[in-house]
Parts: C-alpha cells; structure tokens; sequence
C-alpha cells in the first residue's frame, strides 16, 4: 500500500480542493478563461434547472423504437463543450442500440418512479433506458462509460429487454455503468485525476448482467440503487480516498423464486465486491438469494477497509467471504449487520478465508438460517471479534459446530447462541492462535466448547459463558 505523508497528504488534498472548486464554477458554465459559453437557447430548454437541456431537443425519442444512442451522446458532449450542465431526460422509454460515453461535469439525470416492487419482468415507470448492445459480451463496451470527472447518473431505470428470465442460463452484457476514467501517468492516488466525484443516485439496474463497476471511481457517491443484477452488482476496486455506498437493495422482485435466473443467481452471483479501497463506508444495504452476499477479495492493486454498518444478505450461500482484507489501517468493521444462509451444499454466515492477515470485527449482528451445518468459519492470522451478536437456527446435522476457530485468535463475548440441547457451540483446532470466549449465553443445555485437549491459559481464556436451557 502507498504510504504518505501528512504534507504530502495535504498538498493532495489543497490540489483536490482547487480541482474540485473549478469543477464546480464549469458546472454552471463557466470556462476556464473566465468567459460564460452558452448554448443558444431554442425554446425547449429543461425546466428542471437552469443549467439543464432537454434530451428531446438533440433528437431523443422515448417511443421504445427510436435509437436514442446518438441523440444522448450529442447531448451530453453539448453540455460538456459549455463547460459542464445537466442533460435532461423526461419521463419515456429510449432504446438504445450502442453506448454512452459521460464527459466532465455532466449529469444525465432521468424521472425516477420508484423500483418496480411486485411486479416481475416489468421495465417501470418513469425515465427507462433499453440498452441492447453487447448481447453475449462479457468484456465489451459498458451500455454507460464515465470518463470524466464529476459526473452523476440520475432519476432513470435501466431494463435490459432481451434479458429473457425463462431462458435456461442468462446472457452476458458488459457492465451497465462502468467507470473507464484513468489517472494520467504518475498521478497521485488523492489527486483531482482519473473519474472523481462519480454518483450514481436512484437507479434501478432491474435485470442488469453486470450492474456498477466502480474501479478508479475515487470519491464515488452511490445511493438508492435497486435491481437484481445477475453476475455482479457492485464492484470497487483502486478507490484511494474515502468513498460511500448506502441504501442498495439488490432484492426488488425482479426474478421471481424458481425462475430459471434466480437460482443461477443463486448459485454464481456476487451482490457486493470489494478489492483495494481505502476507508470504504457503506450503509443499509441488501441482497437476496445471491451466491455470495459480500465478498473481500485481494487484487492487484491491494484490499480494503473500512466501515459497514447495517449491511444484510439474506437467503445467500455465503452471506460474507473475506479472502483479505488491509490490515495496516484497521480492516474491517461490520456493525448490525443480518445474514442468513441456507442453500447449497455447505451454506455458512460468514467465512474468513485462510489468507486473511486483517482485523475483522462484527459487532451487534445476527446469523440465521434453518439449514447451515456451520454459522462460520474462521481461518487466517488475523484476529477476529464477534461481539454482541446472535447466533439462530443452525442445523448441526453433521455434528459440526456452529462456530470453526481454525487459525486466527478470535474473541467471542456477550453473544447469545439460540442453539437448544447439547450442541457443539464453538469448535478450536490445533491451528488456532488464541481464543477470548466470555460472558456468552446459551439457550440450550450446555455450552460446549470443543478443544483439543488443554490450552495454554495465556493465550486461551473460556469462562462466564452460562447455558439457561
């Protein structure tokens, strides 16, 4: 990981500070030589902000028919040759039959009606964006690419119309927004460079293949986003300052239980996927019969860290997977998270992988399902807490308990184990570096800790824990 100084750090930050101030004088038309360029106004300009034109005036049509891809580009490269403004988009259905490329302090900003919530199949109300280019290419040209800095995506539903829930396996697409921005050459990673300031705001990406890819998106705002998408939702990775994602339910019911795609969902898609991102915030987010509901993985360009609070992932095979997480900054926090998982094979809560060197915390949350053998697994060096959580319904068929210590030291306090009878509570391996496990309770006969054989008291500390039947 780069490290920096803190006058470095704030030599970044005063350069940021000015590249964001002159973002925001080209967003209301004014160019860098002082001058106010403006578009000659034709009598149809948006009434939503007077920095705002009409889509329909570039030759747009929302007949469903119409291929909008030249209009829309036209439009957003006028607002980015005057120095930055709002492309408006009325409330219609716009097909498309290539992309979009986003230019610097543009906003393409739609009529936004709300999730399509129970109705399956169904496009929506409000603005709707068809997107066909890519059908079968997974690495192609994404439907909306932003290249440039300060852009926002808002107010639109995106529906794929040739994504058939019926089919046997889903189609690939390239990605629905993807930032293809990138930093010039030696650029500092806080710098005013590659795509900064991106928001995607009340989106809904209903059957996108893959929704949100977010590398080298620094700064990046998501809100309000909802869908089902099938492969991946949200992908981070090369995020080198703080960036925020809240309020993103992949849950709406767009695929209806049974349906073909949902159970390939199932059994292959990922909600959310972190690589390197520094100080990563994420608040109240969803996803439902997802493979993988969270997942941590190391890439390239490092892991991430940072603070998740409110996060849910329900009916998942593993709610969340950490492969590697930054440990030099804190790794990861989870605060009142809820997960369950209760399909496949080996379906568990949460799993720590064995490569795992971060700190990872779950504080005040809960774990459930009526199927998993195992709640968790939990592998690696680095230390790991779970701290006033809740532990329901596990199955415990195979005899396996409902928490594996296998590696790192871990500490369990102040928990509650709904476990009943005399079931294996917590089980530690010979592999496990040391263990804290007090003040827990279980609703069950006895509270079974399985060990092998004595443990060194300075480094294993199992007592206060009570069993209330």
């Amino acid at each position: 990981m780069t490290n920096f100084s803190r006058r470095d750090w704030m030599t970044t930050a005063a350069t940021a500070a000015a590249a964001m101030a002159m973002a925001g004088r080209s967003a209301i038309g004014v160019a860098a030589d002082g001058t106010v360029p403006t578009i000659p106004p034709r009598g149809n300009e948006s009434s939503v902000h007077p920095f705002a034109r009409n889509v329909l005036e570039f030759g747009a049509r929302g007949n469903a028919k119409t291929d909008n891809t030249a209009a829309f580009q036209k439009a957003l490269d006028a607002m980015h040759t005057v120095g930055g403004g709002i492309v408006h988009v009325p409330a219609g259905k716009y097909l498309f039959k290539g992309h979009l490329t986003m230019p610097s302090n543009t906003a393409l900003v739609g009529e936004f009606a709300g999730p399509p919530g129970g109705f399956f199949g169904k496009q929506g109300k409000g603005t709707v964006l068809l997107p066909t280019e890519g059908r079968g290419k997974l690495d192609g040209a994404a439907f909306i690419g932003v290249s440039g800095v300060n852009c926002t995506i808002r107010g639109l539903g995106i529906y794929y119309p040739e994504q058939h829930g019926d089919a046997a396996a889903p189609t690939p697409y390239p990605w629905t927004i993807q930032n293809i921005g990138q930093p010039p050459a030696g650029g500092q990673p806080l710098a005013g460079d590659g795509s900064a300031g991106l928001s995607v705001i009340d989106v809904n990406i209903s059957n996108a293949y893959q929704g949100i890819d977010l590398t080298l998106a620094r700064r990046h705002y998501i809100a309000r986003v909802y869908g089902r998408p099938i492969l991946t939702g949200v992908y981070v990775d090369q995020c080198y300052d703080v960036s925020r994602i809240e309020n993103v339910h992949f849950v709406w019911p767009f695929w209806p239980c049974g349906n073909p795609i949902a159970e390939w969902i199932q059994n292959h898609g990922t909600a959310f996927r972190f690589g390197r991102t520094d100080w990563q915030c994420v608040l109240n987010t969803f996803s439902f019969q997802y493979h993988i509901g969270y997942h941590f993985i190391e890439t390239p360009s490092g892991t991430c860290y940072g603070t998740f609070s409110g996060i849910s992932a329900d009916s998942a095979q593993r709610a969340v997977v950490v492969d590697s997480a930054e440990a030099f900054n804190g790794g990861l926090h989870i605060i009142g998270g809820g997960f369950s998982a209760f399909t496949g094979s080996d379906p568990q809560g949460f799993i720590i992988g064995p490569k795992n060197t971060a700190q990872v915390c779950f504080t005040n949350c809960g774990f459930w399902g009526p199927s998993p053998n195992r709640i968790g697994t939990i592998q690696g060096t680095g230390p790991v807490s779970l701290v006033g959580c809740c532990f329901n319904n596990w199955n415990a068929k195979r005899g396996e308990p409902e928490i594996l210590c296998d590696g790192a030291s871990v500490t369990v306090s102040s928990c509650l184990f709904r476990c009943g009878g005399k079931r294996k509570v917590i089980g530690i391996t010979k592999r496990c570096r040391g263990a804290v496990i007090t003040n827990n309770t279980c609703q069950g006969d006895a509270f079974v800790v399985v060990r092998p054989g004595p443990l060194p008291r300075a480094r294993f500390q199992i007592h206060s824990n009570i069993a209330i039947g």
